[in-house]
């Protein structure tokens, strides 16, 4: 969001500081031909058309005062909806990552939780049984130790 907002004061911050420049030229132009004018309503000199030339002008710098704003405008949302289908895509993904990693180590884990409680239940009746559920638990914990590792190395290098 940061980004985008840096995106849209740099597009709409200068459209408004031309539009408001534009705005400022046309009227003080408008406000020095009236003065001008006053008084030469009925003569011949031109005047009239100068006046209606002054605000074919200043209507013709309106528009495009509009048009520049509106085109500001629409840079903003364009930056705004890129801002918006970025997050979503982050966000995807960080949702599968979740999952992903929230599988991998549920799996060694619930190993060694299975084994665990198979010894500490006596279930396991020979040595050779007692023996493979020790060994599966060391695996797993093997497993899971160097999981833990990469997760953490991976959110070192983020």
């Amino acid at each position: 969001m940061k980004r985008t907002a840096s995106i849209v004061a740099l597009i709409v911050l200068p459209s408004l500081l031309i539009a408001w420049g534009g705005i400022h030229l046309v009227l003080r132009e408008r406000a020095s031909v009236c003065a001008a004018v006053e008084g030469h309503e009925s003569c011949s000199c031109g005047c009239k058309e100068l006046r209606s030339h002054t605000n074919r002008m200043a209507t013709e710098a309106g528009v495009a005062i509009l048009l520049l704003l509106i085109l500001a405008l629409c840079g903003a949302a364009a930056a705004f909806a890129f801002d918006a289908r970025r997050t979503r895509r982050q966000s995807a993904a960080h949702k599968a990552f979740v999952a992903d990693i929230s599988h991998r180590l549920r799996t060694p884990l619930t190993g060694i939780c299975l084994n665990a409680d198979l010894l500490k239940e006596k279930r396991l009746e020979t040595e050779a049984e007692r023996d493979d559920a020790i060994a599966d638990i060391a695996d797993n914990s093997a497993r899971l130790t160097g999981l833990v590792e990469q997760l953490l190395d991976h959110v070192a290098k983020s």
